[in-house]
């Protein structure tokens, strides 16, 4: 579980490792949804990669993986 406040605003995120879908994917669905509802705002900065992946303890290329998706919207 990951957890981080900006602006006031609380953000977790809990991936599931025994999940048929891949952590990248949920990683960036998560985000997403949390940009979408205004949980998070679009354009804001988001955490390190190498913050978040030792944070969710997973790997780089999996943080990396999310974050190109999102960036490719």
């Amino acid at each position: 579980m990951f957890m981080c406040t900006v602006k006031g605003v609380v953000t977790i995120i809990i991936l599931d490792k025994n999940s048929t879908t891949p952590l990248y994917l949920q990683l960036y669905q998560q985000i997403r949804e949390k940009i979408e509802t205004g949980q998070m705002l679009e354009r804001s900065r988001l955490v390190s990669i190498r913050n978040l992946s030792k944070e969710l303890n997973i790997s780089k290329n999996t943080v990396e993986s999310a974050y190109k998706q999102l960036y490719s919207e």
